[in-house]
Parts: structure tokens; sequence; C-alpha cells
């Protein structure tokens, strides 16, 4: 009996342990706190080396990217062009369709001298804040937060 009620404590134990682990890994924030809910943009073609326009969008602890219209035609073929159409699982340099999004997976933010490096199963992205207050991506792309009631308007 004493062995009974030590077996069905231990497991229930266990199962709290468990069950608080996964809760916390869950609802853990690992974006910057001001990033959460807010989406950056890529800016106009020019600053753009991309082969597509696109928004990285945040919650608490994952990333989602979607394709905006337009983009650059004569963009270059860099890692994080690739790792982005790699993303989108498309072949060769096919390039996402307009309003197409994908789920990049649990972010690990890693908090650089001049800004983040967000890294996800899919695609990292080392951010440098610039003068101009937009981020530049490690490719020479640069991204702007998109201002919230543009977004709230969309939804």
């Amino acid at each position: 009996m004493k062995n009974k009620k030590l077996f069905v404590a231990t497991f229930v134990a266990l199962l709290l342990f468990v069950g608080g682990g996964a809760w916390f890994y869950h609802n853990q924030t690992t974006v910057p706190e001001e990033w959460v809910g807010q989406s950056l943009m890529t800016l106009e073609k020019e600053d753009n080396r991309l082969s597509n326009s696109f928004y990285l969008m945040f919650d608490k602890n994952t990333a989602y990217i979607a394709t905006r219209l337009g983009g650059n035609e004569a963009s270059k073929s860099s890692k994080l062009s690739k790792d982005i159409l790699n993303a989108f699982s498309k072949n060769g340099n096919t390039r996402p369709q307009a309003g197409e999004w994908v789920k990049l997976g649990r972010v690990k933010t890693e908090r650089l001298k001049d800004g983040y490096k967000i890294k996800t199963r899919k695609v990292t992205f080392d951010l440098k804040k610039a003068s101009n207050g937009a981020y530049q991506s490690q490719d020479g792309t640069y991204w702007q937060f998109v201002p919230k009631k543009v977004v709230e308007n969309k939804q």
C-alpha cells in the first residue's frame, strides 16, 4: 500500500513537472519584447536585395514571412534570398506569389551590439540598426516596422 502511494505521488509530480515545462516552453517570449505583434517590411526596390518584397511578422516566440507585391527583378542570389525561397519550398529561382506566407518556426534571438540575430529553423536574419531607424539584413536589404494602424486596419 505504501509503495502504491509513493508510486502515485511520484507519477503526479512527474506529470506536473513535464506539463509545467511544456507550458513554459510554449509561453516563453523569445522575440524582443517590443517586436511582439509587430511586422517588419522590406523597403523600396532600390533598398531591397531580395527576389520579392516581404513582411516579417512576429508573435511572442514564432516568426512568419509573407510575400508582398513587387520586388527586385534584378536581385542577386544571396544566402538569405535562397533560404527564404527554400522556406516557401520553391525550386530554383521561382518567386513566391503575393499573399503567400509561411511559418518560419520558433525564434531564437541573440542581441548584437547594433541589432539582433533572429534565428529560426528555416532562415537566419542578422538585423543591424541603420541610421535611418530601419534594420539592414546581412544581404543589404532594409526592413522597417509597419505602423500598427496599417496592420490593424487590414485585419
